[in-house]
């Protein structure tokens, strides 16, 4: 309608020019005697009536143009999305890098880490240089019995799989408060699935009988004990390791450690995870996102206390990564390096029980966004993963880093990452958050898992949310993690991870918001602190 109204005043007023010009033209060339009526009525009334109906259709079209803006109004109000939900987990994290194991040794790590590998070489012999963590001991050793119980000699493993169990055996040992906590816990759960005493070698010998058969009865019927709301009822344990190490080895390793802790055979069911760097965007390969989706949040929503062990550990310093991937088109400027991460994720259930203060609470928010040049997708939720996975691509994740700066801009969705939960969670001696400063007296640490050399666009579009926080007044302080083993899709996001969960440890007086943001396949994790 308001397009026709449009068309109409310009036929109109091109009607006026030439209806002026042929008047005009006409009394020139037949040389009539013009009247003042005739010369008011041809180039004065009749003109004039023209304009005034243009002048109508304009007031109708600003009219319509209003009312329209009226209902869309009414109507985005209506339809917009809701902001995306947000799930609270308790993590507990270690970090193996060649910089340290901590975010202060990390990150404010200057020195040259590089090292010349006498053992590989290129094409002309000439050794590599490598970034090793150099503080890491060798497998030879390491106290795991599994070798010498299965006979393995030395040329049955292979060098990734040596270095793996050194990496894997690091990570432990710098997290054994925390897992042997886990496990008394799990051994005095398990105490709680025991039978009554057999009590018949203290009774009469012509009733010892009768008591057994009685006793035999009553087992039968009731097998089980349920568990009670103090004790933990799941421990999932994840190995996630390169394609090519000994995966049974490893496991086995991990296995053996862990009961060093205190873990019952029984309960210590690995589930490996192998990584491949030769086609990481491949849809077979199991993506971290779908550990996010399938064990995360279940988790994280369960009100039976459950915990979850993640263990990722890859070395490109061997020469099976050597002939795959340094001389790729992807990796020719890549710098051979090795990183391990321990992760463990617990929900409110199981932090009740651990009661440990080694446990970061941390706040899981996902967003999915269509590509922004798709306009059958614009109307995607951003809650709807279904309706995104097949839009994602380079544009649709610039689009993601929009709308979580969009998103973090509005200070009332900052405020609820953390309002919320505290309302809840806060004891009545707790000290409040702070979710009722001004933005010229909050600051923001803010970490992304980009990698500056070669994410230049995402690093515009991040900058721009910065300097729009900065604008407010708000300070800001920002870190990219990307550069940490780039090649491997694991790592990197759970590198930046374990990371932000130890300046979380670091951090809790210096800054009123802490957030990570990781990218995925097929969407973006924005991970926010909570410090009630």
């Amino acid at each position: 309608m308001n397009k026709l109204i449009s068309y109409a005043r310009y036929f109109l007023v091109l009607l006026v020019i030439i209806y002026v010009i042929l008047a005009w033209m006409y009394f020139k060339d037949h040389a009539v005697q013009l009247t003042l009526f005739g010369l008011l009525l041809w180039f004065v009334i009749v003109p004039l009536l023209l304009l005034a109906l243009v002048l109508a259709l304009r007031w109708r079209q600003k009219k319509v143009a209003s009312s329209t803006a009226d209902v869309s109004d009414i109507s985005s109000e209506k339809k917009s999305p809701k902001p995306p939900d947000s799930y609270n987990l308790f993590i507990y994290s270690s970090i193996c890098l060649p910089e340290g194991d901590n975010w202060s040794d990390v990150v404010d790590n200057d020195e040259d880490l590089t090292l010349l590998n006498e053992k590989l070489t290129d094409f002309d012999g000439l050794p590599i240089l490598t970034k090793p963590i150099a503080t890491l001991t060798d497998v030879a050793p390491l106290p795991y019995e599994y070798m010498e119980a299965t006979n393995l000699a030395d040329s049955d493993v292979n060098g990734l799989t040596e270095r793996l169990c050194s990496l894997i055996y690091e990570q432990l040992s710098l997290s054994d408060k925390a897992l042997s906590s886990i496990a008394q816990h799990l051994y005095e759960h398990s105490n709680q699935d025991v039978s009554e005493p057999n009590s018949a070698i203290d009774i009469h010998p012509d009733w010892q009988q009768h008591y057994l058969v009685s006793a035999d009865k009553t087992n039968n019927a009731e097998p089980t004990v349920t568990p009670t709301d103090s004790s933990l009822s799941k421990f999932s344990i994840y190995l996630c390791v390169p394609e090519g190490a000994d995966t049974d080895l490893l496991i086995a390793a991990t296995k053996e450690q862990l009961a060093t802790y205190g873990f019952l055979e029984s309960l210590m069911i690995v589930t490996p995870i192998i990584t491949s760097d030769t086609d990481p965007k491949s849809d077979v390969t199991y993506d971290p996102i779908q550990f996010i989706n399938e064990q995360l949040i279940p988790l994280s929503q369960s009100t039976a206390s459950e915990l979850c062990l993640l263990i990722i550990a890859d070395t490109q310093i061997n020469e099976e990564w050597l002939e795959l991937q340094l001389y790729s088109n992807d990796s020719s400027n890549t710098l051979p390096s090795e990183a391990a991460v321990l992760l463990i994720f617990g929900n409110q259930a199981a932090q009740d029980i651990l009661d440990s203060d080694t446990y970061a609470n941390v706040s899981l928010t996902q967003i999915f966004a269509p590509d922004s040049q798709d306009i059958s997708a614009q109307s995607t939720d951003i809650n709807d993963p279904s309706k995104s996975d097949k839009h994602f691509n380079k544009r649709s994740y610039r689009h993601q880093l929009m709308m979580i700066n969009d998103l973090l801009l509005d200070s009332s969705f900052l405020q609820s990452l953390t309002s919320e939960r505290s309302s809840t969670q806060n004891k009545p001696n707790d000290i409040e958050p702070k979710t009722n400063v001004s933005p010229s007296n909050i600051t923001l640490t803010s970490i992304t898992d980009i990698n500056p050399q070669k994410q230049p666009d995402d690093i515009s579009v991040y900058m721009s949310f910065i300097d729009a926080l900065t604008e407010q007044d708000i300070l800001v302080n920002e870190y990219h993690l990307g550069h940490y083993m780039p090649l491997n899709h694991w790592l990197k996001p759970f590198i930046s991870l374990s990371l932000f969960v130890s300046l979380i440890k670091e951090d809790q007086q210096e800054s009123d918001y802490l957030l990570l943001k990781t990218r995925h396949k097929k969407c973006s994790t924005l991970w926010s602190a909570d410090f009630s």
